[in-house]
C-alpha cells in the first residue's frame, strides 16, 4: 500500500486555516428539500429514501463516482465494492443486491433524472461524478409507475438526481491524494443566469493502482448541463455525458482459497507473461475498456395552474471490449481462452406524462414510455484467443451472432391524492415487453473466420439450430400505495407494486452445448418459446415517526417472485437449460433511524433481517434432484448493521461509520459458506471560509477498513445454477486499509 506524502500537507492546511464555518452534515430525508433539512412529509406517496448533498459528501468516498457507496447505508442494500475506488467490477452485471434480489438481464439499477439509462453489460457505470448530483432517491419496495422502467426493475431504482445549472455564476474544485496511488482531480464551472439560459460544465480524472496485484484504473468523466427557462409556463433541462473508462480486473477466487484469506487475500493475476500454452492467467488478459455517451433531456410545460406536461428522452452508447480468462472447468488446460468480449451497443426512449390537478383529493397522471436497446446481453462478439508461447493467437469466436434490439413499450395510469390524513396513489402499466431475434453464426465459424465482426457475420451462415424469432410478453404493472397520518409527527403506510426482469443466459448456454441439444433434436427455438417474464409482486408494511429530532421507520416487506430463472432437466427434450419456471420468497424486516441525537451528533443507522429463497426443489437429471427449497440464494446476507456518526466539535466533523454483513453462501444448495464481516471506516473533515479566494473550502482526512480487515467482497454466483458441474462460484476479496486526504473549495 502507498501513501501519498501529500496527505500530510493536506491535514497541516486544515490545522492551520482560518475564519472557519461549520461542516456539512450526513442528512437522509423522505423527500428533497432546498436546506437538506431532515423532513417527515407523510403525504408522500412513495417509500423512497432520498439521500441529500450532505449525505452524498460525506458517504460517497473519496472516489465520488458510485452511487452505490451512498446507498449501502441503507437497511437491505449489500454493496461492497472490491476496491476503494468504488468501481464495478466484474463488468457484467451490477455487484448490488436489494433485500437479496440481483439484477437480472441487461438491465441497470441506477436511473438518471429518472431515465433508465444504464444496463449491462458495458461500462458507463460511473459516468456520473457525485459533485454533480443533488440527491439520489432509493426506491426499494413501493416503485410509482413513472419510475418502474428498464430492462428490468426487480430489486428496485437507484434514481440520481443531476444537480441543475446554478443562477448564480461559480466555480468547484477539489483534489484527492491517497493509499495505492490515488489521485481525482475534479472541476466545475457554472455560468450563471444568462437571460434566460444557465450553463454548467465540468471535467474529472481518477487513477488508482490496484489495491493488490498488478494493474490500475484510469476514469475520466465530462459533463454538460444546460437549462432554459423564457417562462413559468416552460422549462427544459439537457445533459451530455462523456465517460472513459479503462481498468484491469480483479482475480476471482476459488472457493477453497477464499477459505485461506491469510495466504489468499492479496493473490491476483500473473505479472509476466505465462510461458506454458494455454495458461490464461495474465494480468494483461483481464481488463476493461469502454467508452460511453449519454444524453437527457427534460421538457415541462404547464398549460395551466392544474395541469404539467413532461417529456423526457434519453439517449446512451456504449462501445469498448471486456477481456477475461475462461478456465477449463473440468482441469483441461488445452481449453483456457482468453475471450474478448466486444461490446457496441445503445439504447434511447422517452417517457411522455401529462399531469392533472382536481383537487388535493383528485390527481391524475397519464403517460407513455418507449424504450429500445441492442444487445450484448445476450452477447453477440465474443473472440477466443488461445496461448502459445506467450502471446494470443485469434482462435475462432465463442459466440458470434447477428442480434436485433429489445423494445418495451408501455402506457401508464396514476391516481393519488390525500383525503383528510389519508394518502394514496394507485397506477399501472400496460406492458409489451419484446425480446429481439436472434440470430447464431457461432457454431458455422473457425479459427480461420475473420476477427472482423462485420466480415464474420457477411461470410459465415445462419444457424438454423442456435437461432430464434422476436418473443413478446404482455404484462400488467400495478402498484398501490396507501398512508395514514396517525399524528403531525408519525404515520402508517401500506404499498404494493410488481416488478419484473428476464434472464438471458438462455441463447449462450445453447450455444456453448450445442452438441448436446443436437444429439436430442432439440432447438433454441422450441426452449425459446418456453420462456417467460420474471414477476415479483412486493409488499410493504410501515411506520415513520419523528422522536426528539430522529426520524425512526421499522418496515416489514414480503416479494413473491414467479418465473424465475433456474437450470433445470426438463424430461421432455431430456436436457438441461435455463427456464422461466422458478417461485421464490423474499422477506424480512428493516429499521432505519437518522437525524440529530443533539446539537453536536448526528445518526445514521441501518438494520435488517432478509430471507430469500426458492420454495420448490428442481430436477437436474433423469434421476436426481437438486434440494432448493427454503436455501437461502447466493451472497444474500439475511442480517446486515451499518452506522454513521457525526460529531461536530467547533468546525471539526468526526464520522465514524461501520458496516456488518453476516455470513453468504455461494452456491443454492448452501454448501460454500463465506464468512461475516465489519468494515470501519473514519472520516475526519474541516471547515473553512475565505481560503485561497474561495468562499467556501472543505479538508477531509479518510481512512477506510481502517481495521485492515480480510473479507470476501463480491461472490459472482448466478442465481440459476444448480447442478455442481454448473455453479463455477467465484469470489473477489475486499479492499484492504487505505488513507485519503482531499481539499474541495468552492468560489
Amino acid at each position: 500500500m502507498k501513501l501519498s506524502p501529500l496527505i500530510l500537507s493536506i491535514a497541516a492546511c486544515a490545522v492551520l486555516a482560518a475564519n472557519p464555518v461549520n461542516i456539512e452534515r450526513i442528512v437522509v430525508t423522505d423527500t428533497a428539500s432546498d436546506n437538506d433539512q431532515l423532513i417527515a412529509d407523510n403525504n408522500q406517496t412513495s417509500g423512497k429514501q432520498t439521500f441529500t448533498t450532505k449525505s452524498i459528501a460525506t458517504l460517497s468516498t473519496q472516489a465520488n463516482m458510485n452511487p452505490y457507496t451512498v446507498i449501502a447505508f441503507s437497511p437491505s442494500v449489500n454493496f461492497t465494492p472490491v476496491d476503494q475506488a468504488g468501481s464495478n467490477e466484474p463488468s457484467y452485471h451490477d455487484p448490488i443486491r436489494i433485500r437479496g434480489k440481483s439484477q437480472s438481464g441487461p438491465g441497470g439499477v441506477f436511473m438518471i433524472d429518472g431515465m433508465p439509462i444504464s444496463s449491462n453489460p458495458g461500462g458507463g457505470k460511473e459516468m456520473l461524478d457525485m459533485e454533480n448530483v443533488s440527491s439520489i432517491d432509493l426506491h426499494k419496495g413501493y416503485l410509482p409507475v413513472d419510475k418502474n422502467l428498464g430492462f428490468s426493475s426487480l430489486i428496485g431504482k437507484v434514481d440520481m438526481n443531476v444537480l441543475s445549472a446554478r443562477a448564480k455564476a461559480g466555480a468547484e474544485v477539489s483534489q484527492s491524494f491517497g493509499s495505492d496511488d490515488f489521485m481525482r482531480s475534479f472541476v466545475r464551472f457554472d455560468s450563471g443566469k444568462i437571460g434566460d439560459v444557465a450553463v454548467f460544465g465540468s471535467f474529472s480524472h481518477l487513477t488508482n493502482d490496484k489495491t493488490k496485484g498488478e494493474g490500475d484504473l484510469k476514469r475520466l468523466n465530462g459533463t454538460v448541463g444546460l437549462t432554459y427557462q423564457p417562462n413559468n409556463s416552460f422549462k427544459a433541462k439537457v445533459t451530455a455525458i462523456s465517460n472513459s473508462d479503462d481498468h484491469h480486473n480483479y482475480y476471482n477466487l476459488s472457493y477453497a482459497e477464499s477459505q485461506n484469506l491469510g495466504a489468499n487475500f492479496n493473490k491476483d493475476y500473473a505479472t509476466t507473461k505465462p510461458t506454458a500454452s494455454n495458461d490464461v492467467n495474465y494480468y494483461d488478459w483481464n481488463k476493461q475498456h469502454f467508452n460511453t455517451t449519454a444524453l437527457l433531456g427534460e421538457f415541462e410545460y404547464r398549460p395551466s395552474n392544474s395541469d404539467v406536461i413532461t417529456i423526457k428522452p434519453y439517449y446512451k452508447r456504449d462501445k469498448g471490449e471486456y477481456w477475461y480468462s475462461s478456465v477449463s472447468a473440468d482441469g483441461n488446460a488445452s481449453k483456457n481462452r482468453v475471450i474478448n468480449w466486444q461490446i457496441d451497443h445503445d439504447l434511447f426512449g422517452t417517457t411522455a406524462s401529462e399531469e392533472h390537478t382536481f383537487s388535493d383529493a383528485l390527481k391524475t397522471k397519464i403517460g407513455y414510455w418507449y424504450h429500445k436497446q441492442l444487445p450484448p446481453g445476450p452477447p453477440s462478439d465474443q473472440e477466443k484467443y488461445k496461448v502459445v508461447n506467450g502471446n494470443l493467437v485469434f482462435d475462432g469466436y465463442g459466440v458470434l451472432a447477428d442480434n436485433d434490439y429489445h423494445t418495451i413499450q408501455a402506457p401508464f395510469m396514476e391516481l393519488s391524492g390525500s383525503i383528510n390524513n389519508f394518502t394514496y396513489a394507485v397506477g399501472a402499466q400496460y406492458q409489451t415487453f419484446t425480446l429481439g431475434s436472434l440470430k447464431s453464426h457461432t457454431s458455422n465459424t473457425t479459427a480461420t473466420t475473420s476477427s472482423d465482426y462485420d466480415v464474420a457475420i457477411a461470410t459465415t451462415a445462419v444457424d438454423p439450430w442456435a437461432s430464434v424469432q422476436t418473443k413478446t410478453f404482455h404484462t400488467w404493472i400495478p402498484s398501490l400505495y396507501m398512508g395514514y397520518d396517525l399524528s403531525p409527527e408519525s404515520s402508517v403506510y401500506l404499498d404494493y407494486s410488481r416488478t419484473y426482469g428476464f434472464d438471458v443466459n438462455l441463447f449462450p448456454s445453447y450455444v456453448s452445448g450445442r452438441s448436446n441439444f443436437v444429439a436430442k433434436n432439440v432447438t433454441l427455438q422450441q426452449l425459446w418459446d418456453k420462456e417467460d417474464l420474471e414477476l415479483s409482486d412486493n409488499i410493504d408494511l410501515g411506520v415513520k415517526t419523528t422522536f426528539a429530532g430522529l426520524t425512526l421507520n421499522p418496515n416489514l416487506f414480503v416479494s413473491f417472485v414467479q418465473n424465475k430463472q433456474a437450470t433445470i432437466y426438463d424430461p421432455a427434450f431430456g436436457v438441461n437449460y435455463p427456464a422461466n419456471i422458478g417461485d421464490a420468497l423474499g422477506y424480512g424486516a428493516e429499521f432505519s433511524a437518522y437525524g440529530p441525537i443533539n446539537e453536536s451528533l448526528e445518526l445514521l443507522l441501518g438494520l435488517s433481517y432478509n430471507r430469500y429463497q426458492f420454495t420448490q426443489n428442481f430436477q437436474s437429471s433423469a434421476s436426481s434432484t437438486v434440494e432448493t427449497d427454503g436455501k437461502q440464494l447466493p451472497d444474500a446476507p439475511e442480517y446486515m448493521a451499518k452506522a454513521a456518526l457525526s460529531y461536530h466539535l467547533g468546525d471539526w466533523t468526526f464520522t465514524p461509520s461501520a458496516r456488518y454483513t453476516s455470513s453468504r453462501w455461494g452456491d443454492v444448495q448452501n454448501t460454500q459458506k463465506i464468512n461475516a464481516y465489519t468494515i470501519v471506516d473514519f472520516d475526519m473533515a474541516y471547515h473553512i471560509a475565505r481560503f485561497m479566494g474561495s468562499h467556501n473550502a472543505l479538508f477531509r482526512l479518510t481512512a477506510t477498513n481502517l481495521t485492515n480487515e480480510k473479507y470476501i467482497a463480491t461472490i459472482n454466483a448466478a442465481d440459476n445454477y444448480l447442478a455442481a458441474s454448473t455453479t463455477a462460484s467465484t469470489y473477489q476479496t475486499g479492499a484492504p486499509l487505505g488513507v485519503y486526504g482531499s481539499i474541495n473549495l468552492k468560489f
